[in-house]
């Protein structure tokens, strides 16, 4: 696993360094930039990329499994090749320590160091332990979230509040928040009460278990409180109210 893990950290690190050197011969306005915007340009293209592959990754693990149905398959262990579900999470955590570079060498507030030290810690304790994919892939779909989000701003930063496309971006932002980070999350969370209504397999450890309720229900919190800026946004820029700074 940390071969897998060092492999791809190694290679998101080598794709960041060369888009961001074609990106200064191809552009003129991102040669202008200093070196920490440059960067800053590059982390938002990269963020296209990585959460798109853990969402896709994590729809094919759970659609392959009977972990709806099952409840034995939700906390199964894993004993064989890596799957795809394992590999989201690998995804997931060499996209935290890619980040956490960037931020040593390029500053960045305390909230984001904590997000990714939590993030990277429970990716980690659950890859491990091979146990749980099926709860990892849960919290790993509300990355749907991410592209939209990144685009949205890119297309604010360009002046484009007034274009159509931009009102678009907002609303399927908006409706993509709605669904995987309050409903979707909602519902997995009401699926591991029962699962603890009705008991767990022995051979998951209690504070595994604590981790991935923790997780699933702060997630939940969180998306519910971001949920009331991210609205009265959505409002503003449906209705033609939107303020511009």
């Amino acid at each position: 696993m940390l071969v897998e893990l060092a492999g791809i950290t190694g290679a998101i690190l080598l794709k960041h360094a060369v888009l961001r050197r074609l990106l200064c011969c191809c552009s003129s306005q991102v040669r202008d930039l200093n070196e920490k915007e440059q960067q800053e340009v590059v982390n938002r293209l990269m963020l296209f990329v990585a959460p798109s592959t853990m969402v896709v990754l994590s729809v094919a693990s759970l659609y392959s499994s009977d972990a709806f149905q099952d409840p034995q398959s939700r906390w199964a262990s894993s004993d064989g090749p890596t799957t795809a579900g394992e590999w989201a999470g690998l995804i997931l955590a060499s996209f935290m320590i890619y980040e956490l570079v960037l931020y040593a060498a390029y500053g960045k507030g305390l909230a984001f160091w904590v997000h990714h030290v939590v993030a990277l810690t429970i990716s980690l304790n659950w890859l491990v332990l091979r146990i749980g994919t099926f709860w990892g892939c849960v919290v790993l779909l509300t990355e749907a979230t991410t592209p939209c989000l990144v685009g949205t701003r890119m297309m604010k930063d360009s002046g484009w509040t007034k274009e159509p496309v931009y009102k678009l971006c907002v609303a399927c932002f908006w409706l993509c928040w709605l669904a995987v980070r309050i409903a979707w999350l909602l519902a997995m969370l009401s699926l591991f009460c029962r699962d603890l209504l009705f008991g767990l397999p022995e051979h998951v450890p209690l504070y595994f278990v604590a981790v991935n309720g923790l997780s699933v229900l702060g997630l939940l919190v969180l998306s519910c409180v971001w949920f009331v800026p991210i609205t009265r946004i959505f409002y503003q820029v449906m209705t033609g109210k939107s303020r511009q700074r």
